[in-house]
């Protein structure tokens, strides 16, 4: 059962590199295949047989995808999908009250800390997901600069280095995150070519019931959040 365990695990850390270096599905699935095999022949742990994971996925000549392909795919959208939410939760409770949006350079500075770690993470990206505490700990800054960019707003327009009419960001940036969720959902509903095939079965194993949902309530989390921020300024104006 120990030797089952830690084969599995070898095998999870080898599909994880893989895909961080951006190999294709089908280029997985042949890799993993092959490797089970050699294991059933000869009866060794994939550890003593291979080499670490991340050491032989780097060895490996495998078919990748264009170097940073997913940035244009994802990532940009992702940000831009941000961009769009925090613009509107800075706007959204002036619009409600029939005010002015007043801005200050602290709280732009604070509104962009997310943005710019987001768009830097193709810097980071494989220690991130290698090192949970760097995801955990980027996940709190971006969280704590979004609370404290609402209490960095200025009060009254004396304090106030921008003064905006809130109305056109609230529309321009609602838009924005329906319009990036609608061309998610359809981008997800088509069938993926990057599977991670079975090549002894020649079957591809589909997503779930469940796995569908969070996919589609991912793709619209920014507008979900959007309606619940909506809510909360029509509660407490």
């Amino acid at each position: 059962m120990m030797h089952e365990t830690t084969d599995k695990k070898w095998f999870d850390d080898l599909i994880l590199e893989l895909r961080l270096r951006q190999v294709h599905g089908s280029a997985i699935g042949d890799t993993v295949a092959s490797a089970q095999e050699l294991l059933a022949d000869t009866g060794q742990p994939a550890e003593e047989a291979f080499g670490p994971a991340r050491a032989y996925a780097a060895a490996l000549e495998l078919p990748t995808a264009p170097q940073h392909e997913w940035v244009r795919r994802a990532l940009w959208p992702a940000l831009l999908g941000l961009l769009a939410f925090l613009v509107f939760n800075q706007a959204v409770v002036s619009a409600v009250r029939s005010e002015q949006m007043l801005v200050s350079p602290l709280q732009l500075a604070l509104v962009a800390t997310p943005v710019v770690l987001i768009a830097l993470l193709p810097l980071y990206l494989a220690a991130a997901i290698r090192r949970i505490w760097v995801l955990i700990t980027l996940s709190a800054i971006c969280a704590l600069a979004g609370l404290l960019s609402g209490v960095a707003a200025p009060t009254t327009q004396a304090e106030a280095w921008l003064t905006i009419d809130p109305l056109p960001w609230l529309i321009v940036s609602a838009l924005t995150m329906v319009v990036l969720s609608i061309m998610n959902t359809i981008r997800s509903s088509r069938p993926n070519n990057d599977d991670i095939p079975d090549p002894r079965s020649a079957t591809t194993h589909s997503s779930g019931t469940g796995t569908k949902i969070i996919v589609l309530i991912t793709n619209w989390l920014f507008p979900i959040l959007a309606l619940a921020m909506l809510g909360l300024a029509f509660s407490f104006r």
